[in-house]
């Protein structure tokens, strides 16, 4: 069984970024001209929100497979342990899973800020597949912020000053998933045992539009390469008060299966702290990216 291209519908969510596809599927194997509308309304839109699924692991993987290849997320060594453990293709993001599927951030109903999945890596992902298993009837809502938007209204001025430079990502709780770092500036700082970190471009391209995206986060540690360490943690704090404004950002509402897949390349997305009691249960497949330039 298959789905067609006729019976899919794509409409913008009216924000900044986001559209609502409906008609699909994602069960089920789809046709080629389907794959083809997905990947450009992708492109447009940035997310694309499709409601109402019933998907298996194994059906997530299968239709987050036609976008990409999976990406397998190194290993990392677990709290109290001494052997590395590999995260599974499919990701429990949960604060109620089990220790062996899940991504167990202690305490995970925690405030999330802004911030680029796997951007610690030499290549992050293009983009992720993120599935509502079980969600809190009171939210929390996740905001995904626009950053080709958020490059395209910075002044010229500043568009001149961080033209070429370099920034380093740290990714310090890939050592130990059980706190957040500190979304400081690094000032230059040597890398710690365990500690994953990445260079790339302050203001990257897209390698699919070629448009200029301020490829910044406001959750972890970052520093600029070869740059005045007082100068340069002024820089960041405007930037990452920049990409903070409202306007820039689509707020989606979460139902039971709602699967929402982003662009990794183009955004930043972030939540508010939730009831510890609730039960928030999603799944996530991530799509292997290239070498940022």
């Amino acid at each position: 069984m298959t789905f067609t291209a006729t019976r899919i519908e794509i409409t913008p969510s009216g924000a900044a970024l986001g559209a609502v596809v409906s008609g699909v599927d994602a069960s089920i194997a789809a046709e080629p001209e389907v794959i083809l509308q997905l990947k450009q309304a992708w492109r447009d839109h940035h997310i694309l929100i499709f409601k109402n699924q019933q998907l298996t692991d194994d059906q997530l993987l299968a239709f987050a497979n036609y976008f990409g290849d999976i990406l397998q997320q190194p290993a990392y060594i677990r709290k109290g342990e001494t052997e590395p453990y590999l995260p599974p293709l499919v990701l429990t993001l949960a604060n109620a899973a089990s220790e062996e599927s899940s991504v167990n951030i202690a305490p995970n109903y925690r405030k999330l800020l802004p911030h680029i999945d796997h951007d610690w890596l030499p290549t992050p992902s293009s983009g992720s597949f993120l599935y509502g298993v079980e969600l809190p009837e009171n939210g929390p809502d996740t905001y995904w912020v626009n950053l080709i938007q958020a490059y395209e209204e910075l002044d010229d001025a500043t568009k001149k000053q961080i033209a070429g430079l370099q920034l380093r990502h740290f990714n310090l709780y890939g050592k130990y998933r059980d706190e957040y770092p500190e979304p400081g500036y690094a000032a230059g700082r040597s890398v710690e045992p365990g500690e994953r970190v990445a260079t790339h471009p302050l203001v990257r391209t897209h390698p699919d539009t070629g448009k200029k995206v301020l490829f910044l986060n406001a959750a972890n540690e970052v520093d600029i390469v070869d740059y005045d360490p007082v100068e340069g943690a002024k820089l960041i704090e405007r930037l990452r008060e920049h990409i903070k404004q409202p306007h820039f950002v689509y707020q989606h509402h979460w139902s039971k299966g709602d699967l929402l897949y982003w662009d990794n390349q183009a955004t930043a997305h972030y939540r508010p702290e939730f009831n510890s009691n609730a039960t928030r249960v999603l799944k996530r497949v991530s799509i292997r990216g290239s070498r940022p330039f």
